[in-house]
C-alpha cells in the first residue's frame, strides 16, 4: 500500500534531538576519495584528450569513513573498524579520520593490500577520469582476527551497528555474520548497506540496497520494478526478506525516493520531492546513517525513511563526497515531509497488505 496519514514535524525533530545521546559502531569498507578540480580549456597535443588545469586538491572519507562522517556531522557519537593498507593514502585516511574527531585505532593496517583509493578529475563539475587502486580479495587471517579483537572492544559503548560493504574484502569470509551474532548477543540492531552478495548479511536487523542491487540479488536481473508497479516493488522486498532472516528492508529508489518493508510485512512508498541531480556520490552511505540514527532514537521505519530522503537531498546538491549537518537535514526536512503528504493525500489507499 502507498500508506495514508500525516506525519508530525515536532516528533521528526525530537527524533533528530535524541541523535546527540547516541552512538553508532561503523564496520566496513573504508575508503579515501581524492579530487583534482579544475578547468578544461584545450585538448592535448599529444592525444586527443581533454586538458584539466588542476586548480586545487581535496580529499574526503568514502565508504564506511563517509558514513561515520555523517554520524558525527548529525550529533552522534561513531566508532570505525575497517582495513587499510601502510602507505601514504592510509596515513591521509587516519588523518582525516581523526580531523573529525574520530578515533583511528580501528583502522587495522595491512602491508599485503593498498588503501582502497579513488582519484577523480573533476571540472565544470562533471567527472573527466576516475582512478582506482584496490584489492578486493578476503582480508589475511592475522588481520581479520585484529578486525575481530576491534569490532569485540567496542561494541559495549554503541547503540547500534552499521556494517557498510564496498564488496572491498573486508566481509568475504564470514566477517559481517559473526559480527550480527555478536551485535544480537547484545541485544543491538545491525542494519546493514550490502555491494553484491546480500546474504553475508543474513540475520541484519535492517538491510538497504538500492534498486539495482536488490533486483539482481533476487531475480539476476534488473526487469519487473517499473517505477509506477508498486505490487512489484512489494513482492521484491518481501523475497529479499525472506532471503535475509525475516528482518526490514528498505530499498533506495534514488530520485523516486525508497520503499520499505516492515517486519510485520507492510510495505509503503515513501516518495521525494524530484531534484535537480548534481552528484550522487554518497547518498547511499547518508541514507544509511539516517536510517541506522532514526530506528535507534525511536522513528518508525517510515519516519526515519522520511528523514534519510531529506538528508540524501542535501547530498546529491552537493558535488564530491560530503556530509550532513543538522541544520541542512532540518532545512530539507519540511519538503520531505511534503513530499509523504502530497503522495498520501493524492494516491489514496492502494488496499492492504
Amino acid at each position: 500500500m502507498i500508506r495514508q496519514g500525516s506525519v508530525d514535524r515536532e516528533r521528526l525533530e525530537a527524533v533528530i534531538e535524541r541523535w546527540a545521546g547516541l552512538r553508532m559502531l561503523v564496520v566496513g569498507d573504508v575508503l579515501l576519495d581524492e579530487y583534482r578540480i579544475g578547468d578544461v580549456e584545450r585538448v592535448s597535443p599529444e592525444a586527443p584528450v581533454p586538458v584539466v588545469r588542476v586548480r586545487r586538491s581535496e580529499t574526503a572519507l568514502g565508504g564506511a569513513g563517509n558514513v561515520a562522517h555523517n554520524i558525527v556531522s548529525l550529533g552522534a557519537r561513531a566508532g570505525l573498524v575497517g582495513i587499510v593498507g601502510r602507505d601514504l593514502e592510509a596515513e591521509v585516511l587516519r588523518r582525516l579520520v581523526e580531523e573529525i574527531g574520530l578515533d583511528s585505532s580501528g583502522l587495522v593496517g595491512c602491508a599485503d593490500r593498498p588503501t582502497s583509493h579513488k582519484l577523480r578529475v573533476v571540472a565544470r563539475s562533471q567527472q573527466m577520469l576516475r582512478l582506482d587502486r584496490e584489492e578486493e580479495g578476503a582480508i589475511a587471517v592475522e588481520q581479520k582476527r585484529q578486525i575481530g579483537e576491534a569490532i569485540e572492544a567496542r561494541l559495549g559503548d554503541c547503540d547500534g551497528v552499521i556494517l557498510e560493504d564496498y564488496d572491498k574484502g573486508l566481509f568475504a569470509d564470514g566477517i559481517a555474520r559473526w559480527t550480527i551474532e555478536l551485535a544480537r548477543q547484545r541485544g543491538l540492531p545491525v542494519v546493514a548497506d550490502p555491494k553484491t552478495a546480500l546474504r553475508r548479511f543474513r540475520g541484519a536487523t535492517l538491510v538497504k540496497p538500492n534498486l539495482e542491487e536488490a533486483m539482481r540479488f533476487v531475480a539476476g536481473g534488473t526487469r519487473g520494478c517499473e517505477p509506477g508497479d508498486f505490487e512489484a516493488r512489494r513482492s521484491l522486498l518481501e523475497k529479499l526478506r525472506d532471503e535475509l532472516g525475516g528482518g526490514e528492508i528498505v530499498v533506495t529508489r534514488g530520485g523516486a525516493g525508497m520503499t520499505g518493508l516492515e517486519t510485520s510485512g507492510e510495505a509503503f512508498d515513501v516518495p521525494t520531492r524530484s531534484l535537480e541531480v548534481y552528484d550522487v556520490q554518497g547518498a547511499g552511505d547518508t541514507a544509511v546513517a539516517v536510517l541506522a540514527l532514526g530506528r535507534a532514537a525511536g522513528a518508525t521505519l517510515t519516519e526515519a525513511c522520511i528523514v534519510a530522503n531529506a538528508a540524501a537531498a542535501v547530498v546529491v546538491d552537493k558535488v564530491g563526497t560530503a556530509a550532513v549537518e543538522i541544520r541542512e537535514l532540518l532545512g530539507r526536512l519540511p519538503e520531505a515531509i511534503d513530499a509523504w503528504q502530497d503522495q498520501s493525500g493524492l494516491a489514496g489507499d492502494q488496499g492492504e497488505t
